[in-house]
């Protein structure tokens, strides 16, 4: 199946709730659950990844109740004794918070998911959780998983983090339940350590402190009990870049209410590289507004390193500069749903656009797209990006358009808000 996008031919204007952002929603329900009293949680996303998460925890033993729409009520009940199967589908960053959940367990955690998550690594956290004294059988660290643990685990590891910071995400959250404690100890650079930072700041809501030592090289976390209560998850920044780059590119103007300039989500600043292109830029702590200049402003080269999820959006807007790009500080790319460096470079490349790829960046030269039948890899932001480069050329059409329900199931729709 594939779905045709019609060009764009007119400036825009639109106001728009954002979906809840993923990430933020899938750490407050790991939180929830290892809490020590009830949470409801509002504003969760409607998506693949949330549904993951919200299974393997129901399977986990936690009691859920209620709606996405009026609010989530999680009752902790974590069962650590019995063997249980967890299925994370595709959402890597559940299944990197549930394997290190599982080392909080008695009983044996076996991990399955779909095919384009067990191409996904994770031998560096599970490494990490060996050296807490757990039993660890996998696939050269791919899926499948067992996970096996007697509690007698020890109160410090290590950790490489330079492939994701979502491995040191995951045992920052669980290591305020282990028994002593949690010391990591870093080997090297965090990748995309904002997103360990706004780990942090999550638990922070919660009533668990880190503390960060020797230049952030090591954390070290004391026992403590996540508090209940109420938490509103904000805007999907990750989202947000879409309908940004729609407004940039055609001279609209986007009003999204619930992402603004207090958020930690690296991906907010993609604002920013829409005010570089000639986008005007308003903000306050909850609302930004995006409107878009009648000529877009070129860019030599930009490092999308603090970013990595919004570099595709960027790479489908880089046929229409004036003049050549290069988008460097890729190579966590590599590692996603799809290789996000070599399957964009190929999908423009159909297109007519010259592409150069290297290890960690792609540089893109402008040109007039060509119809083009974009396949997305099974990756939501290949789908998501694409649209946005198709919608200001005409007969393009999206392979496999509901592969964005893994993390925006409302795309389509809030997408057509920009045709008037």
């Amino acid at each position: 199946m594939s779905k045709l996008i019609l060009p764009i031919e007119a400036p825009f204007e639109y106001e728009l709730a954002l979906p809840g952002s993923k990430s933020i929603a899938l750490r407050q329900l790991l939180i929830s659950a290892l809490a020590s009293k009830d949470s409801t949680i509002f504003g969760l996303p409607p998506c693949g990844d949330v549904d993951a998460m919200l299974d393997s925890l129901k399977n986990l033993g936690t009691e859920i109740d209620g709606s996405l729409a009026e609010g989530l009520r999680i009752s902790p009940n974590l069962n650590l004794v019995d063997n249980i199967e967890l299925d994370a589908r595709q959402s890597g960053v559940s299944l990197r918070l549930l394997l290190a959940t599982a080392a909080l367990r008695r009983g044996t955690t076996h991990f399955t998911g779909h095919v384009s998550l067990a191409n996904r690594p994770n031998s560096p956290l599970l490494n990490a959780i060996k050296e807490l004294g757990c039993t660890v059988e996998s696939d050269e660290g791919k899926l499948p998983i067992t996970i096996s643990s007697d509690l007698t685990n020890n109160s410090s590891t290590s950790l490489d983090s330079t492939l994701s910071s979502q491995f040191l995400s995951a045992l920052l959250i669980v290591g305020a339940r282990f028994p002593n404690g949690l010391e990591i100890q870093l080997l090297d650079r965090v990748a995309s350590a904002q997103y360990a930072e706004g780990t942090i700041g999550e638990m922070e809501k919660r009533g668990v402190v880190v503390h960060q030592q020797l230049d952030n090289t090591r954390y070290k976390i004391e026992p403590q009990m996540y508090e209940g209560g109420n938490v509103q998850v904000e805007g999907d920044a990750s989202a947000a870049t879409y309908h940004m780059a729609l407004a940039t590119l055609h001279g609209g103007t986007v009003h999204l209410t619930n992402l603004g300039n207090s958020s930690w989500q690296p991906d907010s600043a993609f604002a920013y590289v829409c005010e570089r292109l000639g986008a005007t830029i308003e903000q306050d702590d909850t609302r930004t507004t995006v409107r878009g200049a009648n000529e877009l402003q070129p860019i030599e080269a930009i490092d999308m390193s603090e970013m990595p999820d919004a570099a595709p959006t960027l790479m489908a807007m880089s046929p229409y500069l004036s003049d050549p790009i290069e988008i460097t500080g890729l190579s966590t790319l590599r590692h996603k749903e799809c290789d996000r460096i070599a399957c964009p470079a190929r999908e423009l490349t159909r297109a007519g656009i010259q592409v150069e790829e290297g290890s960690d960046f792609l540089k893109i030269w402008p040109g007039i797209p060509k119809p083009t039948v974009f396949d997305t890899y099974d990756d939501h932001r290949m789908a998501m990006s694409f649209a946005v480069l198709a919608s200001k050329t005409d007969g393009c059409r999206i392979n496999d358009p509901l592969c964005v329900n893994k993390t925006y199931t409302d795309f389509w729709y809030d997408m057509s808000r920009a045709y008037v």
